[in-house]
């Protein structure tokens, strides 16, 4: 007999309603069932506008278009070990909205394998001291070195122009609230998971190639007429 997580890996299988996220930093995916409670696109032009003495009408010029991307799901568990694995699952996504860092002594190396000393005071507020430290003398200062862009891609309604890959971006935050009317599995030691997830999130679109209208052939540049699908 077909467990519940069966038909839904069945259904997923046969029509592809899937949503993924991949970290561009560290290639981890995360993927869930596409519950889509919610799913828009906002497109928005911006112009700079310049009112003249005498003209009923502005001086416009056209700045750029920005795209986000609105979704929201519902990430459903039939068991205890399903829910565990949907709040991993979160984790992860949590995690993709940090950037990715190296350490001084990396940061501060040359082409030769020579650390440049450079030094750094750091300021206590609760004791009003502050101490000078050289990269040398703290292996654990930190300089970001990559942002936490994600590919988000569901179905042919996001994904990049290519279709290949996931919709290049920034998530700016998500939620994921349990539906407590529902109720939680209870593992013991004072361990509860949520029967049902409500997430919601907002992409910030980055495009990956150039958009817009060919101005000799008036065909959009790429070739696909159906974008942004």
């Amino acid at each position: 007999m077909a467990t519940y997580r069966d038909l839904v890996q069945s259904y997923v299988n046969s029509t592809g309603a899937e949503l993924e996220i991949k970290s561009m930093i560290s290639s981890r995916k995360v993927k869930f069932p596409a519950f889509l409670t919610n799913i828009s696109q906002d497109f928005k032009s911006s112009w700079n506008s310049e009112a003249v003495f005498g003209r009923m009408d502005p001086i416009v010029s056209f700045q750029n278009t920005t795209r986000t991307v609105a979704l929201a799901f519902n990430v459903p568990a039939a068991s205890v070990n399903e829910a565990i694995q949907n709040q991993a699952k979160f984790s992860t996504l949590s995690q993709m909205l940090y950037p990715a860092y190296l350490k001084s002594r990396d940061v501060f190396t040359g082409d030769a394998g020579n650390s440049v000393v450079t030094s750094f005071d750091t300021f206590n507020a609760v004791t009003g001291e502050t101490t000078t430290t050289s990269n040398f003398d703290n292996n654990n200062v930190r300089t970001m070195a990559k942002s936490p862009l994600v590919r988000v891609k569901f179905g042919n309604l996001v994904r990049a122009q290519d279709g290949a890959d996931g919709l290049l971006g920034w998530i700016d935050g998500f939620s994921f609230k349990p539906t407590l009317s529902l109720g939680m599995f209870a593992e013991g030691n004072g361990n509860f998971y949520a029967k049902n997830f409500e997430v919601s999130f907002t992409l910030n679109v980055l495009h990956d190639e150039d958009v817009g209208i060919d101005a000799n052939t008036g065909d959009w540049l790429d070739g696909n007429k159906k974008f942004p699908f």
